[in-house]
């Protein structure tokens, strides 16, 4: 019966992660847009809010799925976005090509598979 369980929650978390390697691409899609709408205008709050918010759930998701890299570059944006969210104030321009380079190793890494995360038992 444990074994029955077992099997069917893995076969579950199996098709999650087919799921969500699949919704990868259009993550980052979403994200590169709104770097690009954020860039226009980097007074603008709710941009920053939206790219914020869009990296940090990517952070959470890809490191629950095992994604680690992708989970990692998008820790390192969030660092820098940090301070901008905390003290209200506008990305320094000397961090936008820092910005990009982690989001262009994000598109280059975004299909970079996941580390095994599950036990084999």
């Amino acid at each position: 019966m444990i074994a029955d369980k077992k099997r069917i929650f893995e076969e579950r978390m199996q098709v999650l992660l087919e799921k969500y390697c699949q919704q990868l691409p259009s993550k980052y899609q979403e994200i590169d847009e709104c770097w690009k709408n954020y860039q226009k205008d980097f007074s603008n709050v709710d941009s920053i809010e939206t790219f914020y918010r869009l990296i940090h759930t990517l952070k959470g998701t890809a490191a629950t799925f095992g994604f680690v890299t992708q989970s990692d570059i998008c820790y390192q944006i969030q660092l820098l976005l940090l301070d901008i969210k905390k003290n209200h104030c506008i990305l320094d321009q000397g961090d936008v090509p820092v910005i990009q380079h982690h989001l262009d190793e994000l598109k280059h890494n975004i299909n970079a598979p996941a580390q095994d995360i599950m036990e084999n038992s």
